[in-house]
């Protein structure tokens, strides 16, 4: 095929309505000939320009309402979706409570600590200690004496 043959049919080769044997002569000539490929590059390029420039796209507004629809519709209710994040089998549910126990047991002890009045007694059963009154810190109490 010659370019002069080839060129009528670059727009019909370009728009996939051409024969299957004048299909494959075409794309042959093309695979040979650098000035006709050229060519319909060219045309291929005008053609994807002039369907871009009249096709007629939304606003954008139009697509976040669509958008939005379309979540309300499909979306589950967000106690559904709270419930079912919660049965997902992440290991990291246990560590967070892990870390949490002993921040919980500190509450506990300390609402249980300063609920009641002092104790009169210790732990152990014992009177609690006398204060220290008149202390001379000049003599040692005798379990401090020098032993021989």
């Amino acid at each position: 095929m010659h370019c002069h043959d080839c060129e009528p049919l670059l727009i019909d080769h370009a728009c996939a309505q051409t024969d299957d044997p004048i299909h494959t002569e075409v794309a042959r000539h093309l695979a040979g000939c650098s000035v006709c490929a050229l060519e319909y590059c060219r045309l291929r390029a005008d053609l994807a320009g002039i369907v871009e420039a009249h096709a007629e796209a939304p606003h954008a507004r139009v697509y976040t309402r669509l958008r939005r629809q379309v979540a309300a519709e499909v979306r589950p209710r967000w106690w559904t979706r709270s419930w079912h994040l919660l049965l997902r089998p992440i290991p990291a549910y246990g560590a967070v409570l892990v870390g949490l126990l002993p921040l919980a047991l500190w509450v506990a002890s300390s609402l249980t600590r300063d609920s009641g009045p002092p104790p009169t007694t210790d732990p152990l059963g014992m009177p609690p200690a006398a204060s220290l009154s008149h202390y001379d810190a000049i003599s040692l109490p005798p379990a401090h004496r020098d032993v021989l």
